[in-house]
């Protein structure tokens, strides 16, 4: 196609159209349920995306954020442990450790600039006139540094180690169970992106002033700079991951919050 722009509806097409194939080993019905249940859980999240004319609104989307996606554990424990397969075992454990370290981070980076606006509701950060990141750049540079670990991102990739894991918890996964789990993953990528833009720049782009576009082109300048971060550094350790999170992440990510709720009584 003109400069390769066909080449990923085909490969969706060919990920569809392959045959699905069930080790022999493995346990049917959660082989088969794994994947689906990965990506309804990645996609679901979308139900609370703020736009001008929403006909699903409730209140607490910003808890809603938070359980959705301390629930994809369950989806990659499934992946990993029906193939019964030890390389989809070994990268089930490793996925799951490193979800449960980071989603405490990202949890209590949340918090921070919640703080400030005194309310869970996703709404108010599209029309408050005001960016969280000039109050709380730290916070932002944590749950950029944590998205990249929570995402699977390059140099926190360790989920799909080729050197000792070939390819991690979906290793036996082919056609469209493949499929799904990699849109599972690619969709939790995007939504994540959007939350930055929306947390911590929301007011740069208010919602009655044309914000989805202005959104959109954040989207874009953080996925560049995510590109740029795999491109700049080498994949680190997986012990050197853990031990970054529960010893120097954790208890910085704690004393922003406190200092958030400093700044917020005063």
């Amino acid at each position: 196609g003109f400069k390769g722009l066909v080449q990923p509806i085909s490969d969706g097409v060919k990920l569809l159209t392959k045959g699905f194939s069930i080790p022999a080993v493995a346990n049917p019905f959660l082989f088969v349920l794994g994947p689906v249940l990965c990506f309804f859980i990645s996609y679901i999240g979308w139900v609370i995306y703020p736009i001008a004319f929403c006909r699903c609104f409730f209140k607490f989307r910003i808890l809603f954020f938070m359980c959705i996606s301390s629930l994809n554990v369950y989806g990659l424990i499934l992946v990993g442990w029906s193939s019964n397969c030890q390389y989809g075992l070994l990268g089930r454990m490793r996925a799951v450790a490193q979800r449960i370290s980071y989603e405490l981070i990202i949890s209590t980076v949340m918090i921070c600039s919640l703080i400030f606006l005194g309310r869970m509701e996703i709404f108010l950060y599209r029309e408050f006139n005001f960016s969280f990141v000039f109050v709380c750049l730290e916070a932002m540079v944590i749950w950029f540094i944590t998205v990249l670990a929570e995402t699977n991102r390059a140099p926190f990739d360790f989920v799909e180690g080729e050197s000792e894991l070939v390819a991690g918890y979906n290793v036996e996964f082919g056609g469209f169970g493949f499929a799904l789990i990699a849109l599972a993953e690619y969709g939790a990528i995007l939504f994540i992106r959007v939350m930055t833009g929306l947390l911590f720049f929301g007011g740069v782009v208010p919602l009655r002033m044309g914000g989805n576009v202005g959104l959109g082109l954040l989207i874009v300048v953080i996925s560049y700079v995510i590109v740029c971060v795999r491109g700049a550094y080498p994949r680190f350790r997986y012990d050197q991951l853990i031990e970054f999170c529960w010893v120097k992440l954790l208890p910085v990510s704690l004393g922003l919050f406190v200092l958030s709720l400093r700044m917020a009584a005063l």
